[in-house]
């Protein structure tokens, strides 16, 4: 769990680096929000207006959910399953976070929004994919088990307590 809150804001970190160097280089970000605002909010406006004035953060936020997809494919078991969440949880937050950014909310509050959305998110599908032994009955109450368990070393080799005099020759 550690690790999942991290890289589900790591693709947002890189997308507001980028809006960043956008608003330097060319008022890319004011420009957006206040085309955004003018042509009314909505989809395809956003859209519209996000690749063509804000490049870089697009850029920075496809390069962050590539770090996220390597980081899931690096690693096996709880580092897989954690980068499936913070995935999961960038793929919420960004769209609700273009909407955001578009409002009248000043950006500080706008950027705790969509940290938090995106870290709530993430949380909830990492708890989600975890197998949880409380979730399957008793054995007996359900007849047939989820898990399939090992048979007893007595199957494979029965113990029969009678000695045999051909085995000390």
């Amino acid at each position: 769990m550690r690790t999942v809150l991290p890289l589900a804001w790591l693709p947002m970190a890189f997308a507001t680096l980028g809006a960043w160097l956008d608003e330097r280089r060319a008022l890319g970000f004011t420009i957006w929000r206040s085309a955004c605002r003018g042509a009314g909010i909505s989809l395809p406006s956003i859209a519209t207006f996000t690749l063509e004035l804000l490049p870089t953060a697009v850029i920075g936020a496809l390069l962050g959910g590539l770090i996220v997809l390597a980081a899931g494919a690096r690693g096996r078991g709880g580092r897989a399953r954690g980068a499936f969440a913070a995935h999961a949880g960038c793929t919420v937050a960004m769209p609700a976070g273009l909407l955001l950014c578009a409002s009248a909310l000043p950006w500080p509050l706008m950027l705790a929004a969509e940290g938090a959305l995106a870290a709530s998110a993430a949380a909830i599908v990492w708890w989600l994919t975890r197998i949880r032994k409380a979730t399957y009955l008793r054995d007996g109450l359900r007849g047939v088990s989820r898990i399939p368990r090992a048979a007893p070393a007595s199957e494979n080799f029965p113990v029969t307590n009678l000695w045999n005099p051909h085995d000390c020759n």
